[in-house]
């Protein structure tokens, strides 16, 4: 049992990294040639998993043809509590797809832990519909453990084309607090992080291989990266709300 969050930290990284390779490099493949045909990678997550799709948008080192779905009212600083009851709620997910700039034969990356609300699945139903690859990153123990949400008769990880799975437990936090029969220490965040993160180093190494440069932001604290990233503003900026 890891007596640290950087003990189970270590151990689950570790864990993802040999059980979620070929995945990740299945997804990787798929994204690259998407991207390089000049399409778009959306990822979209309700609650902390939003902190996702914001990992790989618009930042330094991180791809310019990324369109992160960011929805106010499902983010938690628009009142967590009220956010939660929203995830649930059937409908909500065809009013936030359909303010998405979304084109056949694109991926949508959806986050969610759980996998059993209606927004998420219900924006992968939106996407399927629409044409679009769709890729689920979520705790398959979680989901498996979890019932089905209100009105909902699938999981997300039993209606996407890809799974990656984060290797969380159910509950995600991993560490007894001694003396008490409750966790702490959540492992969601950081193994989503790792693996989008990958992800985007993967896509790159398929650029490479094919003899193109990957349209990279660069830090704006370096000479020149202000001109540089600015030509990729001009160039996706209208499809993925850089402004």
């Amino acid at each position: 049992m890891p007596t640290t969050f950087f003990d189970a930290a270590r151990d689950l990284l570790q864990s993802i990294a040999v059980s979620q390779k070929n995945i990740i490099q299945e997804t990787a493949s798929l994204v690259a040639s998407n991207l390089m045909d000049g399409g778009i990678w959306h990822l979209f997550g309700t609650g902390h998993s939003h902190v996702i799709a914001e990992e790989v948008y618009y930042r330094a080192g991180g791809l310019a043809p990324v369109n992160a779905i960011l929805f106010p009212a499902l983010m938690q600083h628009e009142g967590p509590a009220s956010g939660t009851k929203l995830e649930r709620l059937p409908g909500l997910a065809r009013i936030v797809f359909e303010q998405q700039d979304i084109r056949p034969g694109e991926v949508l990356t959806i986050i969610s832990n759980n996998g059993t609300n209606a927004v998420p699945i219900e924006m992968a139903l939106l996407a399927r519909a629409r044409g679009l690859k769709t890729i689920a990153l979520t705790s398959l123990e979680q989901s498996k453990a979890a019932p089905y949400g209100k009105g909902q008769d699938k999981k997300l990880y039993e209606l996407c084309d890809i799974v990656i799975d984060n290797g969380g437990g159910a509950g995600d936090a991993v560490l007894p607090v001694p003396g008490s029969t409750l966790h702490t220490a959540s492992t969601s965040t950081l193994a989503n992080i790792a693996i989008v993160q990958q992800l985007v180093y993967a896509i790159c190494c398929r650029y490479q291989e094919s003899g193109v440069e990957p349209p990279l932001f660069k830090t704006t604290n370096l000479p020149g990266s202000d001109e540089w990233n600015q030509a990729l503003i001009d160039r996706y900026g209208d499809r993925v709300n850089l402004r």
